[in-house]
């Protein structure tokens, strides 16, 4: 079935070359760009990383959508429309938001009877940032998983969190320490009198579920703005109970489910926990009502190890 669902330039691409985007094909579209990876500072004493994000910035945006022509010479007509110099507005209706972008190349094509699939391979050379650093409103009810960016439920962007305590949990790989090993001798000498951790990358497969493509859009941007503002992160994550130094590095795995009624994305957010360390987990004495049970002077809690 055609679908008049892709304007370039402010042409439909059904009306002018026989072409609609598939099912599904714009969905590199909905990727928040990458950001580039910051200067650091990797200190052997240290966990982690010392990363400069005084002033955090994206990369440029590659993209790639699926059209279906209604012909075999749609898709050339398309391709040699997009070739001509200069850039071009790409407008998806059901979106509601438009992409000014080149054409990078065709990565792939596969000819049926009447009709040719193919893809084409965009680039967005500045990458928008939103504008407006408001909270948003999902604009219905969203189930809060725990996890907080900088204080804030991630509820508060639409957004819940479907699967990361495995990798949250996952502790870093350890630093190296000095060593040497003696001809004569035996093994090795490691300096065995500190133990540091390397930073980590954490990939949390999320959800974001909003009313209406206005709400969507709303979230998304506060979102984006959130991740990339100057500075780290601060993350809590409810598996290990702790807040965590964090920065933004990209966001893959896209599929919108819904677009309407309400609108529904799925994502994984992959972020850099720039200092990461597992901590024996506490007990301490509480009453039946759950209050903290200190000591006369108040000022101690009671750990039951």
């Amino acid at each position: 079935m055609k679908h008049d669902n892709c304007y370039i330039d402010g042409m439909s691409t059904l009306s002018r070359f026989g072409c609609w985007v598939t099912k599904g094909g714009y969905r590199d579209l909905l990727a928040f760009p990458e950001m580039e990876e910051p200067e650091h500072n990797d200190w052997p004493e240290e966990d982690g990383i010392e990363a400069d994000l005084s002033a955090p910035r994206l990369k440029a945006k590659e993209m790639t959508v699926t059209f279906l022509a209604g012909s075999h010479t749609g898709a050339t007509d398309l391709i040699a429309y997009l070739s001509e110099p200069g850039a071009h507005t790409l407008r998806v209706p059901s979106l509601g938001r438009e992409w000014t972008v080149r054409l990078v190349e065709q990565p792939a094509g596969r000819m049926y009877m009447a009709n040719t699939e193919f893809s084409v391979k965009l680039a967005q050379d500045l990458p928008v940032r939103p504008l407006d650093g408001s909270m948003p409103s999902p604009g219905l009810p969203v189930y809060n998983s725990g996890y907080l960016l900088d204080g804030t439920p991630l509820s508060v962007y639409g957004v819940s969190v479907l699967e990361a305590r495995e990798e949250v949990l996952k502790a870093p790989t350890v630093k190296k320490n000095l060593e040497r090993t003696v001809s004569t001798e035996d093994g090795r000498i490691y300096d065995i009198d500190h133990l540091r951790f390397q930073h980590k990358e954490v990939r949390f497969k999320c959800l974001l579920n909003t009313a209406r493509m206005e709400n969507f859009w709303d979230c998304y941007d506060a979102l984006l703005t959130a991740l990339v503002a100057p500075g780290e992160r601060e993350l809590y994550a409810p598996p290990a109970g702790k807040s965590y130094p964090c920065y933004y590095k990209s966001m893959t795995g896209v599929r919108l489910h819904r677009i309407s009624g309400p609108v529904t994305m799925e994502f994984t957010l992959t972020m850099v926990f720039t200092m990461f360390r597992l901590y024996e987990t506490d007990y301490f004495l509480v009453t039946e009502e759950g209050d903290w049970i200190v000591t006369e002077d108040e000022e101690f809690f009671i750990d039951m190890k």
